[in-house]
Order: structure tokens, then sequence, then C-alpha cells
């Protein structure tokens, strides 16, 4: 085993204090600088101030510059013509003073000549003869016995509406039409019973109804014919 002599031992001591306080120098450097980094706090940042804007409205188009007025020359008027004058010449003329009327002296009368006797009258003319009477016209209407019957054949034709009868109406229409040969034409309705159903049922009781025949006075010819349509709730029960 090597032995280090005992001369050699504070040489190397004194060369390991220099190296020793240099690291614990660093070592403290090094401690101070991590405390100062950990402790130190980094400084907010500046906000830069808020910037105002501000709109402003856009300028006015300025109006264009008038255009000078240019004055209009005036027209030179053109000049009258002269009219020549002419001389007037008045023309005298004297009246002659009125002729008088010559007036013819009066004829005598001519005195009427004898009549001959042929000349005279011998009897008087025929006075005219009157014109014959036109033959009397025949009625427009039959008689009363025939307007029964076309009354009765109208009321056994006439339906009686339901609808009337369960409101309880009732009445009479006044039915205008033409009669001929037993057929009827033109049916209207003169006097309303104020009620449209009623009337309506009138109207077609004439059109539908089974007419008699007519008088032998009245074969060929139209009857002008009024008639009441009576609607009474007793008598269709």
């Amino acid at each position: 085993m090597a032995t280090v002599p005992a001369s050699g031992m504070p040489q190397e001591r004194t060369r390991l204090y220099p190296a020793a306080a240099i690291a614990l120098v660093a070592e403290v450097l090094l401690a101070g600088g991590a405390f100062v980094l950990l402790t130190h706090k980094s400084p907010m940042p500046m906000e830069p101030p808020p910037t105002v804007l501000t709109l402003a409205a856009p300028p006015a188009p300025t109006p264009p510059a008038p255009k000078p007025v240019v004055p209009t020359p005036p027209k030179p008027e053109a000049p009258q013509p002269v009219r020549p004058v002419v001389p007037v010449h008045h023309v005298v003329t004297h009246a002659q003073a009125p002729k008088p009327a010559v007036v013819p002296p009066p004829q005598p009368a001519p005195t009427p000549a004898p009549l001959a006797p042929s000349d005279a009258p011998t009897e008087p003319a025929p006075a005219p003869r009157p014109a014959p009477a036109p033959p009397p016209a025949a009625p427009s209407t039959g008689s009363p016995s025939f307007e029964g019957a076309l009354r009765a054949a109208i009321q056994a034709a006439l339906h009686y509406p339901e609808s009337a009868r369960m409101a309880g109406m009732s009445g009479r229409t006044r039915v205008a039409f033409q009669y001929r040969d037993g057929v009827v034409s033109d049916v209207r309705v003169v006097v309303s019973s104020g009620m449209g159903v009623l009337d309506r049922a009138a109207v077609a009781a004439v059109r539908d109804a089974a007419y008699p025949k007519p008088e032998s006075a009245f074969v060929g010819k139209t009857l002008s014919e009024q008639l009441w349509v009576t609607f009474n709730l007793d008598d269709h029960d």
C-alpha cells in the first residue's frame, strides 16, 4: 500500500480551499438569482387608451353657381305702313217732293142680269145618309154563371202550401188571366195576399185547373178574367 508523505497533505489542502470558496460563491449567486426571479413580479402590461371615433356628416353639396342672366336685346319694331289718306267726297242729293196719289173715280156696281127660267134651281140636293152603326162589341168577360164555374175549377185545383198551413197563414189573392176555349194564358197577380207563398200557390192553381168549355157565344173568343183565390184553413182541414 502506498503512503502519502506528510509534507504533501498541506499543499493539497491549500489547493482545495480556493476551489471550495469559488464553488460556494457560485452556489450563493445561483441561489440569489433564483430567489430574485421567483419574488420579482412582471409589470402589468399597459392598456392603450380608448380611441374615440367621431362620425362627421358628409359636407353638404355646394349648390351650383347661378348662371348669369344675359339680357335679351329688344327686337326692333317694324315700322307700320302709312296708309294714304283718301279724300271723302260728300254727295248732296236733293230729295224730290212726293207726287200726289191719283185716286181713280168710283165705278158703278154692275146690275145683276135676270135669271133665265132654265138657270133657276128646281130641287134641293139630297142630304148625306148617316153611316151605319157598328155592331155591338162582344163582352170581354163571361156571364156570372160562367165565372162561377171558372172560380170553382180554380179552387178545386188549389193546393194549400204545407208551410203556410203550419204557420196558420190565410188570405186571398186576386189573379188575372186570359181564357180561350178552355186554355188560360198571361197569368199574373193583380192584388197580393201579402204572402209570397200564397200568391205562388194561387198562380199555380190558375194554370193547373181543369176549366169547363166556354159558352156557345164565347167559342173562339178570348176572355179577360180576374178572380179571387181564397186560402181558408177551415176549408182545407
